[in-house]
């Protein structure tokens, strides 16, 4: 359970990867494979996405930012990185876009703030959900949230209220080539355009989506105890 009572708190997020994407043919090449719309996301913002099986599972969820005009950066779980490398640069063919992985970056979310912060380099508001704060990019994150008053928090209570908002994030929420991406509530967080054009997995996920194919999506839910042997009906005991 996260700690609402601590207010303007910041905390690395370990384990994650980060991809650069660059050149002049950069938002084609991203748009032509990937869910979400970078066409449309402004310079210093950041949105979901993933990278589709041509059946619409999810390969690799991602977070995306936008740097430069013709700058992008795919945060992705560490141990999937060079997975994420190694297709962007097969689906790359002979495009003129740059494609390297960034060892020198790490995010730090900044959440539970009661003011929203004048803008600044490096900066970016998680659109997920309101509750889930900012994510920084650098390295001195320390430095730069200290001095705006935030004060060193726990990963766990930033992921828990995540949790609770239905936010799924990394292969353990979203089972590579399993999931999703309607099921999974990825369309209602913004990872997936459906006006965009074609991507690897489009075909399937807008059929899904326009026919009203969702039969089940993924929902917070809270318990109140945990289940005994006198509440618990036997098939529920199993295993």
């Amino acid at each position: 359970m996260h700690n609402s009572k601590i207010n303007n708190v910041f905390a690395h997020m370990p384990d994650l990867g980060f991809v650069a994407i660059g050149g002049d043919e950069a938002i084609d090449f991203l748009q032509s494979i990937i869910t979400a719309n970078v066409e449309t996301l402004d310079v210093g913002a950041m949105r979901p996405g993933a990278l589709l099986t041509p059946q619409g599972r999810v390969l690799i969820d991602f977070m995306i930012y936008r740097i430069n005009p013709d700058e992008f950066i795919l945060q992705c779980e560490l141990d999937r990185r060079d997975d994420l490398y190694t297709r962007l640069r097969r689906y790359r063919l002979r495009r003129p876009v740059i494609i390297e992985k960034r060892d020198d970056l790490n995010c730090h979310v900044w959440w539970h703030l009661h003011m929203t912060p004048a803008s600044m380099p490096n900066l970016f508001i998680d659109p997920r959900d309101s509750a889930l704060g900012y994510h920084y990019l650098g390295s001195d994150a320390k430095t730069s949230l200290a001095n705006l008053g935030a004060k060193p928090g726990n990963i766990n209570d930033w992921h828990a209220i995540r949790i609770a908002k239905a936010v799924p994030q990394g292969a353990l929420d979203l089972t590579p080539e399993r999931a999703l991406m309607l099921e999974s509530g990825l369309d209602y967080l913004g990872a997936v355009d459906f006006g965009k054009g074609c991507y690897i997995g489009q075909e399937v996920t807008a059929r899904t989506h326009y026919r009203g194919l969702v039969k089940r999506r993924l929902a917070p839910f809270t318990i109140d105890a945990m289940p005994t042997s006198a509440t618990c009906p036997p098939i529920c005991r199993r295993g």
